[in-house]
């Protein structure tokens, strides 16, 4: 659960007004809460930035979900919805496309002319930004996903614990994602054609 704040009679009230639209009730939950879901986001990341944009996240579903159905127990409910944003992204840093990957997709479309073009500002651009990313993190971006070690195995090599391990993956994949809707983008534009 959520520590620090208990749920009261003035959360009651401001739930009900949330229910009603209030922003003013909204900002005072936000104000009451937001510490608290961010500290729950970040010592199961472990990384400030991914555990405000969670705790951002967080907040835009309690607004959509209070407006349109009652809430209950907030605590309970922020610390359920941190906690399964929290497992959303992990799922996501997993579903990371590797390299050889993209570029078997790529070989699938050798009839288009500028397939090949494509293929090799792809290796260049990723080998430029992986080599961009921190040396940790490098490193072990690249055990994940060169050497297709689990971050098990990353964290027994290097001996650092698992959840160092996944943070680190959390970062250089954050980092990397911009990167990432680039080739897909391209991605489907070469299915277009």
């Amino acid at each position: 659960m959520l520590i620090g704040k208990s749920h009261t009679f003035s959360d009651n009230i401001l739930l009900v007004e949330l229910g009603q639209g209030s922003v003013k009730a909204f900002e005072e939950l936000y104000e009451k809460y937001w510490s608290n879901v961010f500290d729950e986001a970040y010592k199961r990341i472990g990384d400030r930035d991914l555990a405000k944009d969670i705790a951002q996240e967080v907040f835009m579903s309690m607004w959509t979900r209070g407006t349109e159905i009652p809430i209950e127990n907030l605590p309970a409910w922020l610390y359920t919805v941190t906690k399964n944003n929290v497992f959303k992204l992990i799922q996501k840093q997993e579903r990371f496309i590797p390299l050889p990957d993209l570029l078997s997709e790529l070989k699938n479309h050798e009839d288009w002319a500028d397939a090949l073009i494509v293929e090799k500002q792809l290796i260049a651009t990723y080998k430029t930004l992986i080599e961009s990313l921190p040396s940790q993190q490098c490193v072990i971006f690249k055990m994940r996903y060169e050497d297709e070690l689990t971050p098990n195995e990353i964290a027994l090599k290097l001996k650092l614990s698992p959840k160092t391990v996944r943070n680190h993956l959390g970062r250089a994949i954050y980092k990397l994602k911009t990167t990432l809707m680039i080739v897909q983008l391209a991605m489907m534009l070469i299915e277009k054609n």
